[in-house]
């Protein structure tokens, strides 16, 4: 082969290559600038680069919405559902990854200029000021042209001609993407908020054991202490400012919550000056520096605050009591206010408590090693428990706790009995009236009155009915919780397979199905316990134990702040204002030949 036909070839292949390259880009698009026509994966897209897939999003979308959050991903735990309800408007959260204020200008110009922008929320902190993270050059974090005011043309270039190892992992991802967020898309995609169903369901209480598992997230890197960057988000801020007077948008500009471990490191004056200079400018709200500032709980990593943060902060904005705060968390600062901020009250710090909890099941004259109790035993273990200074508190009292920052007693505890036998009328519900003590009942929902297992001619341990449930929870000394409807089936008495026995899905269920089962199953248990009793359930207690992250996602999204499993490795630490402590409680299995002292040594530790 001549030297000329080898140079053809070897470039028709290159050009071969590129044109598959392009098309590749082109079909799968994984930025999503090409319109995402094969996969319609906003949340993917997003996650590769936010700045660019929101743009893309919201021209397709703008017309849903009439207001923005601006800032970086420290504003993404602002809920726009909470803000449409306290504002009557249509809110999407435009954050970003990193930390760069001309952005934030840009995205200004860009929504007031094209869209009806009726509000603006600028969400800044110490970041802002700091040095820059990124610098906007690569495809993960450069802005769009729309944006900009570069060309389309170079723009879209860069993208077809981009590396096809992001296509590839693209498809490979679709292929093992599940219902909850994953690495790969991180975003919700209606609202333009984190996606954090699976850190918001994860019981966090222990301080010990959190630092154990995050630890390396809160470990600050050092930071200037001259804020090289403040004189620039500044101007940028006085930009935004001018831009909103001149078109009527209402702008809201927030201070935002900042772990101790990032501000620690900054200059006392510098921040002070910092934040001088912006009272100079705007009125704003500042969150920063608090006694939530001081617990790590209240942080997903040293830069990001909890949603349930993010709650608080704009409660305290629109006035909501109903949402707890400590006393210190934010203050409205103008420019005859600014400066006169403390450091936080070490004695507001006290924000949690450890809830140890007993789990019963059947009382009879004859106990056994595993779940049967006598009279004589339980009254017993009762009387020690009360004497050793303990009070039994409802699943209602660690909702408000949490929610609303109620106080419990000193050294509370619950008492729970599992599955709904009549013994717990007959025998228990005696004894706690007795005692004047509060137990929570998990009952199976179809077995409420039953001798009989479901439609069949097999006994059971009777359960009590609705008219005893009834007058228990009357005496304000006993409450009814769910133990699902029926998904805590008998093997042996069932009539059809496969068995659901725990709350787990079936051999070859999809993800899909064993969510609609969850549904299915505690909706037509919250019907039922509506009917009989006027109300519904806060909290369930899994059959044996058994639980998922997927299954703590779907009950706490739909009307179970609260669930218990029968773990007995951690403490139930609950932390007043983060409801992921209220998930997955601990619970501790007593047998009748439990030593009272076994007992008490676990109320006292919170863990076996």
């Amino acid at each position: 082969m001549s030297a000329k036909k080898w140079l053809i070839m070897f470039a028709a292949v290159v050009v071969l290559a590129l044109l598959l390259c392009i098309g590749f880009n082109l079909l799968v698009d994984p930025f999503g600038v090409f319109g995402d026509r094969l996969f319609h994966w906003d949340s993917y897209s997003q996650t590769n680069n936010p700045r660019v897939a929101k743009i893309e999003y919201l021209e397709e979308h703008h017309d849903e919405y009439d207001s923005y959050i601006i800032g970086s991903s420290s504003a993404a735990s602002y809920d726009t559902e909470a803000l449409n309800a306290y504002t009557g408007a249509r809110f999407y959260n435009l954050f970003v990854y990193g930390c760069d204020t001309g952005d934030y200008s840009d995205f200004a110009h860009y929504l007031i200029e094209n869209y009806e922008v009726k509000n603006l929320i600028l969400n800044i902190g110490i970041n802002e000021a700091a040095p820059p993270t990124n610098d906007g050059t690569g495809l993960n974090d450069r802005s769009h042209y729309r944006v900009t005011g570069e060309s389309k043309t170079s723009f879209l270039l860069d993208y077809a001609f981009a590396n096809p190892k992001y296509a590839a992992e693209k498809v490979y991802s679709y292929f093992t993407d599940t219902e909850l967020p994953q690495a790969f898309d991180v975003f919700q995609v209606e609202s333009g908020c984190y996606d954090k169903r699976l850190r918001d369901v994860e019981n966090i209480g222990d301080l010990e054991r959190y630092l154990s598992a995050y630890g390396d997230s809160f470990s600050c890197e050092e930071q200037s202490s001259t804020l090289p960057e403040k004189e620039t988000c500044l101007r940028a801020v006085e930009e935004i400012i001018s831009l909103c007077e001149e078109n009527g948008v209402e702008l809201t500009v927030i201070f935002s919550p900042v772990y101790y471990g990032q501000w620690e490191k900054v200059d006392p004056r510098e921040l002070a000056d910092y934040k001088a200079a912006l009272a100079e400018l705007t009125d704003y709200w500042d969150f920063s520096l608090s006694s939530i500032s001081m617990d790590a709980r209240y942080f997903y990593d040293d830069t990001h605050f909890h949603n349930a943060v993010g709650s608080m902060v704009l409660a305290k904005i629109y006035g909501d009591t109903s949402v707890y705060m400590p006393e210190d968390f934010g203050r409205y600062v103008t420019r005859e206010t600014t400066g006169q901020e403390t450091m936080p009250d070490a004695s507001l710090t006290n924000n949690s408590v450890d809830v140890p909890i007993l789990m019963y099941h059947h009382f009879a004259r004859e106990g056994n090693d595993a779940t049967v109790i006598t009279p004589e035993t339980f009254r017993a273990q009762l009387e020690a428990i009360r004497d050793a200074g303990y009070t039994a508190v409802s699943m209602q009292e660690l909702y408000d706790y949490v929610y609303c920052g109620t106080e419990l007693p000193e050294k509370p505890f619950c008492i729970t009995i599992d599955d709904g036998y009549l013994s717990n009328y007959e025998i228990a519900y005696p004894i706690l009236q007795e005692l004047g003590m509060k137990a929570t009942i998990f009952s199976i929902g179809f077995s409420f009155g039953s001798s009989v297992y479901k439609d069949t001619d097999y006994s059971i341990t009777p359960h009590f009915d609705f008219d005893q449930a009834a007058e228990m929870m009357d005496s304000g000394l006993i409450s009814i919780q769910c133990h699902t409807y029926d998904m805590h089936q008998w093997a042996p008495y069932e009539t059809v397979s496969p068995v659901r026995e725990a709350m787990s899905p079936l051999p070859g269920e999809s993800e899909e199905e064993f969510i609609q089962a969850i549904l299915a199953d505690v909706d037509q248990y919250q019907q039922m316990y509506s009917q009989a009793f006027g109300s519904r359930t806060i909290a369930l207690a899994y059959p044996s134990g058994v639980y998922s992250d997927l299954t703590e996602v779907v009950l706490h999204e739909n009307g179970f702040p609260i669930t218990l499993s029968t773990d007995t490795d951690r403490r139930n630490t609950l932390v007043k204002g983060l409801p992921q402590t209220l998930c997955a409680l601990c619970r501790l299995n007593v047998s009748e030949a439990q030593a009272t002292e076994e007992i008490l040594t676990y109320l006292e530790n919170g863990k076996k």
